[in-house]
C-alpha cells in the first residue's frame, strides 16, 4: 500500500460501504519477504459437545455443533491470581484465554501449575487447546516481569538494540514463556507513535515515529517469538500512535485513513508481509473508514485488512470490555456479535461476560446475524493458526 496505492485501499472501503461486509480471508497470500476485574462467572446455560479434533487431522468444521464453533471464537480474560476460575470455560472450549494482573516474584510454579490445569481441563474434555495469552509487551505493559525477568520498552528496544538483538531477546523470552505454558504473547505493538505521546503510555510502547523502524523491529520482535514457539500477535490495527485519547478508558478518534495509509498502516503490512499469525483490532474511530464506529466493529475496517493488506491470519478484538465500545452503545455480548458480523475471527471479553456472550453469538447464528459460513471460515483460521490440520472444505452452507 505504500507510495500510491491510496486510492486501492478508498476504492475496497467503498465496496463494503455500498455493498455491506466482504467475506474475510479474500484475496491471495502475502508474497514472501524479509525483513479487569475478576468476577465469578457461571457456565451457559448450552452445553458444548466436546470436539474429537486429536486425530490425524480435526474433524471437518462444517460437522461441528454449533456451540462448539461458538466457544472456539472467544477468548477470555482471567486473573493470574485466580486461574482457576477459568475451569468451566476450558471444558466448554474456549478459543483462548488471556491472563492479566502482575504475579508476584517466585509465583512461576503456581503459574505453571494453574495454566496446565485449564489445558488438561481442555484436554480431558476432547477440546482443542486454548491460547494461553497474556500481555509481555516489555516496558510498562508486561504482566511476568517479577516471574521471568523484565524486557526494556519497546522505545527502549529500539534505542538500545539491533533488530537482531530483539530477535534474540524475544526468543529467550518466549522460551520462559513457553516453560510457564503460555502459547501466545498479545505482542509486538506495532503503532507508529511519539517519543512524547503521553495516550496510553503510546510514546514507551511504540517502537519509534518512523513507520519503517516499527515494522523492522517489530517483525523481529514476532520473529523471536516465532522462533520460540510462541504465537506473536500484532496490535493494534489500525493504529493507535496517533489517536486522541485511550480507547480503554472512552472514544478516542485517530487522523483520517488518507494520513493513516501513509504512515500507520506501513508497520502491519511489513508484519504481513513477514507472516504475522494474529492481528489485533483497536477500537479507535478512524474518520473516512469506520462512520464513527470503533473500528473493531467496523466491517471496512476489515476489509482494509483482508483486501489491502492481503492478511489471511486470525483477526481478534481488543477487549470488549473498553470504555470506546461501551460508549458507542454496546455491551459486550453485543459488541461481540457486531465484531464477528464486521468480520473478527475472534473476540475478547471479559469472565463475567462470557456466558451472556455465548448465548448471544449462538443466538446470532441462529437467526443468520452472523453467517454460518462466516464462523466456519473463523474457526477454520483459528485452528490453522494453532496448527491443527483441518479435514474437509468450509461448508458454503447454513444450517
Amino acid at each position: 500500500m505504500r507510495g500510491g496505492c491510496l486510492a486501492c485501499a478508498l476504492m475496497v472501503v467503498a465496496v463494503v460501504t455500498s455493498a455491506c461486509a466482504v467475506t474475510p480471508g479474500a484475496g491471495p497470500p502475502p508474497p514472501a519477504r524479509s525483513t479487569s476485574t475478576t468476577s465469578t462467572t457461571t457456565s451457559p446455560t448450552t452445553t458444548t459437545a466436546a470436539v474429537p479434533w486429536r486425530s490425524v487431522c480435526a474433524v471437518p468444521v462444517a460437522a461441528w455443533p454449533r456451540a462448539a464453533l461458538v466457544e472456539q471464537l472467544i477468548m477470555v480474560e482471567s486473573p493470574f491470581s485466580e486461574l482457576s476460575a477459568g475451569d468451566p470455560e476450558a471444558r466448554a472450549g474456549v478459543g483462548g484465554f488471556v491472563f492479566l494482573g502482575q504475579p508476584p516474584a517466585g509465583a512461576g510454579a503456581a503459574v505453571t501449575a494453574g495454566v496446565a490445569a485449564l489445558a488438561a481441563d481442555a484436554d480431558a474434555g476432547g477440546q482443542v487447546a486454548p491460547w494461553m495469552s497474556t500481555d509481555e509487551e516489555g516496558g510498562t505493559v508486561q504482566r511476568l516481569a517479577l516471574v521471568i525477568g523484565a524486557l526494556p520498552s519497546a522505545r527502549a528496544m529500539a534505542a538500545r538494540w539491533t533488530t537482531a538483538q530483539v530477535a534474540a531477546a524475544m526468543a529467550s523470552h518466549g522460551a520462559a514463556l513457553r516453560r510457564l505454558g503460555i502459547t501466545m504473547d498479545l505482542a509486538p505493538v506495532l503503532d507508529t507513535a511519539s517519543a512524547t505521546d503521553s495516550v496510553a503510555d503510546e510514546g514507551d510502547r511504540s517502537f519509534s515515529d518512523d513507520p519503517l523502524a516499527v515494522g523492522a523491529y517489530g517483525v523481529a520482535d514476532a520473529r523471536g517469538l516465532r522462533s520460540a514457539g510462541v504465537v506473536a500477535v500484532a496490535k493494534h490495527f489500525p493504529g493507535l500512535g496517533q489517536a486522541d485519547a485511550d480507547t480503554d478508558v472512552g472514544p478516542a478518534v485517530d487522523p483520517p485513513l488518507s494520513e493513516l495509509e501513509l504512515r500507520d498502516l506501513v508497520p502491519f503490512e511489513d508484519a504481513v508481509a513477514a507472516g504475522i499469525p494474529v492481528v489485533m483490532v483497536g477500537h479507535p474511530a478512524v474518520p473516512g473508514l469506520t462512520d464513527g464506529l470503533p473500528a473493531s466493529l467496523a466491517p471496512a475496517t476489515y476489509t482494509l485488512l483482508r483486501q489491502a493488506l492481503r492478511f489471511t491470519g486470525v483477526t481478534m478484538t481488543d477487549s470488549l470490555g473498553a470504555g470506546a465500545v461501551s460508549a458507542a452503545g454496546y455491551s459486550q455480548p453485543a459488541a461481540a456479535v457486531a465484531a464477528l458480523e464486521a468480520g473478527a475471527d475472534m473476540v475478547m471479553v471479559e469472565a463475567a461476560s462470557w456466558p451472556a456472550t455465548v448465548e448471544a453469538l449462538e443466538q446470532a447464528l441462529g437467526d443468520g446475524t452472523v453467517s454460518l459460513s462466516k464462523v466456519e471460515a473463523s474457526v477454520t483460521r483459528i485452528l490453522r493458526a494453532k496448527g491443527v490440520a483441518v479435514c474437509g472444505a468450509v461448508s458454503p452452507r447454513g444450517r
